[in-house]
């Protein structure tokens, strides 16, 4: 039986203190769990203001940035936390500043007007896409996916959670797994405040939205976000399947010396992979799905969606993690290999469901609590998918590096947003995984990856997750300014358009300075 601890919950990766927020978390055995988790014996950054301001109006953010550009202080906003905490406030760095949360207004939903084959909606940024298990505000019914389908709409393409704020979501850069479909689709309008206290609406097409898409927070507040959707709404069909590495797409064909993964990533309707590379293990957990006609109701169930299993599959990281540490060998290599085979469904699981509920196939794991997963996102063109492929096997030839968790391959569709890891090209994504519960430095386990995979041409990466260190060093590959312009051919113009949004960097930390190199 699991020990209860009693403490107090501490702040996660970009999350506010728990401890106000414990009722949120549903009774079934995952608070009790959590807690016993949180003893890892990590220190993590925190960040300082641990209790964010609620801001509820418009007019309320036009004042509190009066008051910071008179005050000198800095704003910054938190959604579900899902990005780490540097990328969404200070973590000891940065002095003086304002951590805000939208409520009241700034979470509103409005039905705007209609026309054939869509409706367009203006709904508050801070309003959750799905259910936020951590704010006890957050239900199924005040969420974004629910209202929409209860007006018969749909958004095309969902990431594998929908814990996230919708500005939050837009503003890191975030996707699903399809080139068919892209969230800027349905993007029409994005409203904002910006640091002179003004109100901006950034037009589909125009400079001000490709800039401000994908901003991580520095031209200003988002307020409202103007989409237009498609209608009717439908439901998504698919299965789900665990197979041999041999068996899978990743599977090296003699004939050509390459795998069917970029193909398959192309021409699935919603795909994501999960890759199990140990020495014992080499398997993967394919999930694909496409639009389906029928009606007839068969869920998607995670298999970490029951908490016991849950708390005995994260038990298994935790420990096996340690005997990675402390005791590398043969041995412990076999206990991973069978440990990762125990808790990845053989029998292949069939679903058709409706959209929001299927396509984030995530949402079902305690992901925010039991099973908090931390991971670099790395994004790459997609005619470099078995480029990629053939460095991954090589890494993860040491047992070290191939660890005790999975790595994720997935999809994203070009965006027009120009500091989008999939501006103006369709990607193929890499997220290795690093399960938080477990002793160490995840930055430590990220290197290998940027030092193997920073100098494949034409790698971005996801803004909200873990990046390389600023100016630092991977392999021959220098990470800098020069390396990011490079990368995003807007660069300079994005940065000229910020620095006009917001003159007296009201909304810049310290980690956002030193990565872009933002004078002061």
């Amino acid at each position: 039986m699991l020990k209860r601890i009693t403490s107090k919950f501490g702040s996660g990766w970009g999350r506010p203190s728990r401890e106000n927020n414990a009722e949120a978390i549903p009774a079934d055995g995952r608070l009790e769990l959590q807690q016993f988790f949180l003893a890892t014996g990590r220190e993590e950054p925190r960040l300082a203001a641990t209790t964010p301001q609620l801001v509820n109006s418009e007019g309320e953010i036009i004042a509190l940035v009066n008051v910071a550009r008179e005050k000198m202080q800095v704003i910054r906003i938190i959604g579900s936390g899902h990005s780490i905490s540097e990328a969404i406030g200070d973590t000891g760095e940065t002095s003086n500043e304002v951590l805000i949360r939208l409520a009241g207004e700034l979470r509103s939903f409005r039905h705007v007007s209609s026309s054939e084959g869509t409706k367009t909606f203006k709904i508050g940024g801070g309003c959750y896409l799905g259910l936020n298990p951590l704010d006890k505000e957050s239900t199924w019914a005040n969420s974004v996916n629910v209202q929409l389908n209860n007006h018969d709409c749909a958004i095309p393409i969902l990431g594998g959670i929908t814990h996230q704020s919708l500005g939050g979501f837009i503003m890191t850069g975030s996707a699903g797994g399809s080139v068919a479909h892209g969230f800027e689709d349905v993007i029409k309008e994005i409203h904002f405040v910006n640091g002179l206290g003004e109100r901006v609406i950034a037009v589909r097409g125009t400079d001000m939205f490709n800039a401000v898409g994908v901003s991580m927070g520095m031209f200003g507040v988002i307020t409202y976000v103007v989409l237009e959707v498609p209608t009717p709404s439908f439901n998504v069909k698919g299965t789900e399947s665990t197979v041999s590495v041999s068996d899978s797409v990743i599977a090296v064909d003699p004939a050509t010396n390459s795998s069917n993964l970029q193909e398959t990533l192309e021409t699935q309707e919603y795909y994501r992979m999960l890759w199990y590379p140990q020495k014992y293990a080499q398997r993967v957990t394919e999930w694909a799905g496409e639009r389906s006609n029928s009606n007839e109701i068969v869920a998607y169930k995670d298999v970490l969606s029951t908490p016991v299993i849950a708390g005995a599959a994260a038990t298994s990281l935790r420990w096996s993690h340690w005997l990675l540490t402390h005791l590398p060998n043969e041995d412990t290599y076999k206990l991973i290999g069978a440990e990762l085979k125990l808790f990845t469904r053989e029998t292949p699981q069939e679903f058709n469901d409706v959209w929001y509920k299927v396509i984030p196939m995530d949402n079902g794991a305690p992901s925010d609590t039991i099973f908090d997963t931390s991971f670099t996102e790395l994004w790459f063109p997609m005619d470099k998918t078995d480029d990629v492929l053939n460095i991954l096997r090589s890494i993860y030839e040491d047992q070290q590096v191939a660890g005790n968790y999975a790595v994720e391959l997935y999809a994203g569709k070009r965006s027009p947003f120009w500091l989008s890891p999939a501006y103006d090209r369709d990607v193929m994504r890499v997220d290795p995984f690093w399960f938080v519960h477990q002793a160490g430095d995840p930055r430590e386990y990220f290197d290998h990856f940027w030092n193997a995979l920073l100098g494949v041409e034409g790698i971005r990466a996801h803004w909200g997750k873990y990046l390389p260190a600023s100016d630092g060093m991977y392999g021959d590959t220098r990470y800098d300014l020069a390396f990011l312009k490079k990368s995003y051919p807007m660069l300079d113009k994005w940065l000229e358009m910020r620095k006009a949004a917001d003159p007296d960097q009201i909304f810049v930390t310290e980690y956002w300075r030193k990565l872009f190199h933002i004078e002061k």
